[in-house]
């Protein structure tokens, strides 16, 4: 499982999406996400008085071998 805050995740999106351009159902179908990209996401928000409400977004890896690709891929 790898934790990012919303700004970290939308430039891996647009990453992901130039990628995969041709195929815009990878980031809209979890089937698709897991299988050509090896994770899933969850979309979580929270809120405390310190920093307002903010979005935290998980992914979830069914594959060791696909997370390491993606830390070096786009970390």
């Amino acid at each position: 499982m790898l934790t990012l805050d919303a700004r970290e995740w939308a430039k891996i999106r647009v990453k992901i999406y130039e990628e995969y351009h041709w195929k815009p159902s990878v980031l809209l179908i979890r089937e698709v996400m897991r299988r050509e990209l090896g994770f899933t996401t969850r979309y979580h928000k929270t809120y405390s008085h310190q920093h307002g409400s903010q979005e935290i977004i998980y992914l979830d890896f069914y594959n060791d071998a696909m997370e390491t690709l993606f830390r070096l891929k786009y970390l």
